[in-house]
């Protein structure tokens, strides 16, 4: 059985002179936190991070690289918010070579609705929006499009109050 963990980035600034450059707010980082907390309690096996290129789904994703004490994230333009949803799906597969059971994909609205939708239903279709730092994990013998199905999901809210861990985080 593979766990496939979709988690969409969170709160991130809403104006930037570049787009790709979107620092995570305060409030991202402890919806960041959450979503990392809850997640240590579900991840159980081997398991490995690959996120999009955007500095906001990184950040995320060294939060819960740190949180879950995993290797470096892997950093892959297949999960920009536009991208292919086959191509995701490649990229993740390949991943899954690697001898693990569990990913975690930090990815973006459209691409990770979609995704889902894909891995479920089998269905090209945006599918249902996620929340800013919701995880839903995706269950399946086999990694391929209908074959898939929701064990759990999180949705963060406000998080932690006060951001004494941040100062643990490495800058991006």
């Amino acid at each position: 059985m593979i766990r496939l963990y979709l988690l969409r980035h969170a709160e991130a600034e809403v104006e930037a002179a570049d787009d790709s450059l979107r620092n995570l707010t305060e409030l991202g980082w402890e919806q960041a936190l959450a979503s990392a907390d809850w997640l240590c309690g579900q991840v159980a096996a081997p398991a490995r991070i690959i996120t999009s290129p955007l500095l906001r789904a990184r950040q995320t994703a060294l939060v819960v690289q740190q949180s879950l004490n995993l290797p470096e994230a892997t950093i892959d333009s297949a999960f920009l918010p536009d991208a292919d949803i086959v191509r995701a799906e490649q990229a993740i597969a390949m991943a899954f070579r690697d001898n693990i059971d569990e990913l975690i994909v930090v990815t973006h609205m459209p691409l990770i609705a979609s995704l889902s939708c894909w891995l479920q239903e089998g269905v090209m279709s945006v599918g249902d929006a996620f929340s800013l730092a919701e995880v839903r994990i995706i269950e399946a013998e086999v990694l391929a499009p209908g074959l898939g199905r929701i064990g759990a999901s999180f949705v963060a809210e406000e998080g932690r109050q006060g951001s004494e861990w941040r100062s643990l985080l490495p800058r991006l």
